[in-house]
């Protein structure tokens, strides 16, 4: 009778995940193009940088009404650790926030943002279906790789994702393979046929294997590791400055979007501003990168995720291995465009402690020429970074 309990559920569980990977991958969908037509209204209107701190009232306003001012990405894991349940509002809060973010000029990714609505959507269906103990983990998961799978449009490095960002036990992730590899896979599909076009990038060249460019590469490596740590405690420590400065969340944001408006005048441009995608496709495309780039978009998002702005981090730490990564390599006589692919690989592996993750990344936004190069950056930086990450807390 167990056994038969438990295919039951198993069969629940996987009925769960088709609804859920179609679910996500048609917000994930729309999601993306709402984060683009946000992206493409702040460039074309500069002066909405101004408007930040309002946007970030408005933020701040929605989730207190909303009582989801206690949420964040930390509480959605621990949602998946300890079977809780991530309200569905959640997922509405955070589309809307990450939108007035990007609309408004704060410097901020989507996959933070992206986890937590997937969440938001299964744990939902988990509860109808009343899935336990397991069963319940899995379909939260299957959520947030769903549409990191159908935002990022890279669903071997969401499935990899899903499977390493929260440690349970080995026999928990035996049971969640197929499952995540369905909602994955699924709202990719969804996601590709809504519109949404997959990052993808050419590099031109690769150097020479020698026991010279190993060392040099490994010397990038080693740069762009150092530099993920900074990152990471750059955005703890003013997190926790501003808490403690600013008790009032509405003068946090008010402060750190006058902050914003202010390093944007500073520096003359709206590089910093956004995710910065647009600023990796242009220094992998061209391998030009100014040289302290990455540390203009280091203070950027630790101000703009300081301040209770909505977003993600991964975009953000992509743009500063790449730009890093285009300047090192240049010094060091690397192609600026492959050392910018191994900075952003550096980057990804060290703020998220997902090494394979990351190697697919490297793969699936560069393809098969640099696999050697990517897997030595993926493990390199996971060792180097050691404790010290974005999500630090959820791989215990």
């Amino acid at each position: 009778m167990e056994k038969e309990n438990a295919k039951k559920e198993y069969l629940l569980l996987l009925l769960g995940t088709v609804i859920t990977s179609v679910l996500c991958g048609g917000v994930g969908a729309l999601f993306a193009h709402t984060l683009k037509l946000a992206n493409n209204t702040f460039f074309s209107f500069n002066w909405l940088i101004y408007l930040l701190p309002l946007g970030g009232v408005l933020t701040v306003l929605l989730f207190k009404s909303l009582k989801l001012d206690s949420k964040n990405i930390h509480t959605v894991f621990s949602d998946v650790k300890n079977d809780g349940e991530t309200p569905f509002l959640l997922s509405v809060a955070i589309f809307v926030g990450t939108a007035i973010t990007q609309f408004f000029g704060g410097s901020a990714g989507k996959e933070g943002a992206a986890l937590q609505i997937g969440s938001g959507i299964s744990s939902p269906i988990a509860h109808y279906l009343k899935l336990r103990y397991h069963n319940h983990k899995i379909l939260l998961l299957c959520g947030m790789t769903a549409m990191f799978s159908a935002v990022f449009t890279a669903p071997l490095t969401a499935l990899a994702f899903g499977l390493e960002i929260v440690y349970i036990s080995r026999k928990f992730y035996l049971k969640a393979v197929l499952p995540l590899a369905m909602s994955s896979f699924g709202a990719y599909g969804i996601a590709m046929a809504l519109g949404v076009h997959p990052e993808r990038f050419a590099l031109h060249a690769l150097p020479q294997f020698s026991a010279i460019s190993f060392l040099k590469i490994a010397g990038l490596i080693l740069a762009c590791a150092v530099v993920c740590i900074l990152f990471c405690l750059a955005l703890h420590l003013t997190g926790d400055l501003f808490k403690k400065l600013f008790k009032s969340p509405y003068l946090r944001v008010i402060i750190g979007g006058a902050l914003v408006i202010g390093l944007t005048l500073l520096v003359g441009n709206n590089d910093y501003n956004g995710g910065g995608m647009h600023v990796i496709e242009r220094v992998v495309e061209t391998g030009n990168a100014f040289y302290f780039a990455f540390l203009f978009k280091i203070i950027f998002t630790a101000i703009t995720n300081a301040s209770g702005f909505k977003g993600g981090e991964i975009v953000p730490a992509l743009f500063v291995g790449a730009t890093l990564g285009a300047v090192v390599g240049g010094l060091l006589g690397l192609p600026p465009s492959f050392a910018a692919a191994v900075g952003m690989v550096t980057l990804f592996g060290g703020a998220t402690k997902c090494t394979v993750s990351a190697f697919m990344l490297g793969l699936e936004f560069f393809g098969m020429g640099g696999i050697g190069y990517f897997a030595l950056a993926a493990v390199l930086s996971r060792i180097i970074t050691a404790n010290i990450g974005l999500y630090t807390a959820e791989h215990k």
